[in-house]
C-alpha cells in the first residue's frame, strides 16, 4: 500500500472514521486495493491486539472478520492503544508503525 494511504487507513483507526463501508468504497472502489488485501491488513492487527472489529451500536459486540460490503454500515475497527500511532501518524512527517511498515508497497 501508498504510504500516504496506509497512513490514512490508520488514521481513520484512530479518528474512529473506520466504518466498513467507508473503508470499502474509499480504499476498495476509490483508490482499487483488493479486497483481500484490506482484509489481510485488518486481520493482521486483530491478532497483534492493535485493532477490534466492533458493531457500530453496541461495542460490546465485536466480530472475527470484516463483511467487505459497501453497505456495511454496522462494523468498525477499533484501535485498542493509540498513543503510539498517535505520535507517529499525527505529525509533520507522518511515519508508520514498525509492525505495519510490511504493508508499505
Amino acid at each position: 500500500m501508498k504510504k500516504e494511504n496506509l497512513v490514512e487507513f490508520l488514521s481513520s483507526i484512530i479518528e474512529e472514521d473506520a466504518i466498513i463501508s467507508r473503508l470499502y468504497n474509499l480504499f476498495h472502489v476509490k483508490y482499487g486495493y483488493e479486497i483481500q488485501e484490506l482484509d489481510v491488513l485488518v486481520q493482521y492487527g486483530v491478532r497483534n491486539s492493535n485493532f477490534i472489529i466492533e458493531n457500530i451500536d453496541n461495542s460490546d459486540v465485536t466480530y472475527d472478520k470484516v463483511e467487505w460490503r459497501e453497505d456495511n454500515n454496522f462494523q468498525e475497527i477499533v484501535i485498542i492503544e493509540q498513543s503510539d500511532f498517535i505520535k507517529l501518524l499525527f505529525s509533520e512527517n507522518p511515519e508508520i508503525p514498525k509492525d505495519f511498515v510490511q504493508f508499505l508497497d
